[in-house]
């Protein structure tokens, strides 16, 4: 089952080579979790989230124009598994047909998108039940990739 979640908090540093923080909360709910990224993603969801628009297109816009030019449409995004400290996303796109497809994305890629076209983002049930169970076991907060966060491909 897919679960709607809303970002809640976007956690950026300075630095380029560290992470880069991303925290996703259940609409309507009080489960949350982290998931860190990079930081031109999140530099990019940034922007996305508060309506500012890069002087040239990103890679994400270059995506948009595949998708538009394709006559389809995003209708969602998902983070459909955690596997190894790592998070897995899916795009969820409508074909003019009707018929909806589902495309492997890094989950950081498919927030930017959402944000930018305000299209839900679903979390897999599992994937949130497993990451709040791995955060109510922690003494201490998780490091980059570890414990009740992840890592994303």
């Amino acid at each position: 089952m897919l679960i709607e979640m809303e970002i809640r908090e976007i956690q950026m540093k300075e630095d380029p080579r560290g992470a880069q923080i991303v925290i996703l909360g259940e609409k309507g709910g009080s489960r949350e979790f982290p998931i860190f990224i990079g930081y031109f993603e999140a530099q990019a969801l940034y922007f996305a989230a508060h309506g500012r628009q890069p002087q040239r297109p990103m890679t994400h816009d270059l995506l948009y124009n595949v998708i538009d030019g394709l006559d389809a449409r995003l209708v969602g995004v998902c983070v459909d598994d955690l596997r190894e400290e790592t998070f897995h996303g899916k795009l969820m796109i409508e074909q003019p047909d009707g018929k909806q497809v589902l495309i492997d994305s890094r989950p950081s890629d498919a927030i930017v998108l959402a944000v930018k076209r305000q299209t839900p983002i679903y979390v897999e049930d599992s994937v949130l039940d497993s990451v709040i169970n791995r955060g109510q076991g922690e003494q201490e907060p998780p490091e980059e990739g570890g414990g009740g966060g992840g890592t994303e491909t």
